[in-house]
């Protein structure tokens, strides 16, 4: 335990990239109450006044968010929603590859009714294509734990593909189409097969994702395609496997890279004590005499 260190302080140690860091996580989730409020500041301070935290001056936002997810708060769920609305340059900032993964789990397990803050910001094509696949994923996971009526779900991908995500699709479309009729088939959603035929045929699905238009519909049943059901059920551990902790990797990068170094120079050694063969050209009896006489060979170091 940290019991030499204020709770302000404990919560300063977010940011480190350390076992400081990860020793703070620890504490915060044995004293959950105490720290929620420091911890909801944090996120507060990131939308309020976001530029320190794209610009990478401030990141303690990224082990607040996961901690609360794991606490169950709600309070947290319109500030994750916040910290999307952002363009694919200023989102990628704030939050990495946790984006394509742990976001949509954060946004599940911090749900607190509002279902229209999701909807809201999927349809807004000004936020980056990442952050609205994320959202629709998070989105389904509603629907999974039964906050949403297939009718809500279905109604709020059909206005999305006939109302807002008409027209020849760019790249950033079908990332959000794409992600739609993954969610269609993961739940489904048989009443809008069709609704997904008319964007294969306007070319707006990732075929690398989601198959072919009859691979799709032939497979739309098969069990292997079923819904997500993911948590944050242990923070650090799911900061661990972004690397958040970057000391520690370092480190075991260091000794894997000392270990491969003294390998290398035992290589080296044994060669070294290993005698020296020398192979040489056979030499003519009228050749040049390889000793720089002058005389050929047969009249020099060959009748020697």
């Amino acid at each position: 335990m940290l019991t030499d260190f204020s709770d302000g302080k404990i919560v300063l140690l977010l940011e480190a990239h350390s076992l400081w860091g990860k020793r703070a996580c620890r504490e915060i989730l044995g004293r959950k109450k105490a720290f929620l409020p420091l911890l909801m500041d944090i996120l507060d301070e990131a939308v309020t006044n976001p530029k320190p935290f794209i610009s990478g001056e401030k990141d303690s936002h990224v082990p607040a968010a996961m901690l609360l997810a794991q606490m169950r708060v709600p309070e947290v769920y319109p500030r994750l929603v916040s910290l999307i609305s952002y363009n694919e340059n200023d989102v990628s900032a704030l939050w990495g590859d946790m984006l394509t993964e742990q976001y949509a789990w954060m946004l599940r397990d911090t749900f607190n009714g509002e279902a229209f803050l999701l909807p809201k910001l999927i349809e807004d094509r000004t936020v980056s294509p990442w952050a609205r696949a994320a959202a629709i994923r998070a989105w389904s996971m509603h629907y999974f734990d039964g906050y949403l009526s297939r009718e809500e779900i279905v109604g709020c991908f059909r206005h999305l593909i006939r109302k807002v995500y008409i027209g020849e699709p760019n790249g950033d479309d079908r990332i959000v189409l794409s992600r739609i009729a993954d969610c269609i088939r993961k739940h489904r959603l048989e009443e809008l097969i069709d609704d997904v035929k008319t964007v294969y045929e306007r070319n707006g699905i990732d075929t690398l994702r989601c198959g072919g238009c009859d691979n799709y519909v032939n497979e739309f049943n098969n069990p292997s395609h079923k819904p997500e059901d993911l948590h944050i059920e242990d923070a650090v551990r799911e900061l661990e496997r972004g690397d958040w902790f970057k000391e520690e990797k370092f480190k075991k990068e260091k000794v894997k890279s000392t270990e491969q170094e003294q390998e290398r120079s035992k290589d080296i050694e044994q060669a070294q004590e290993q005698p020296q063969q020398h192979t040489f050209s056979k030499v003519g009896r009228n050749d040049p005499c390889p000793c720089g006489s002058g005389k050929k060979y047969k009249n020099c170091c060959r009748g020697a």
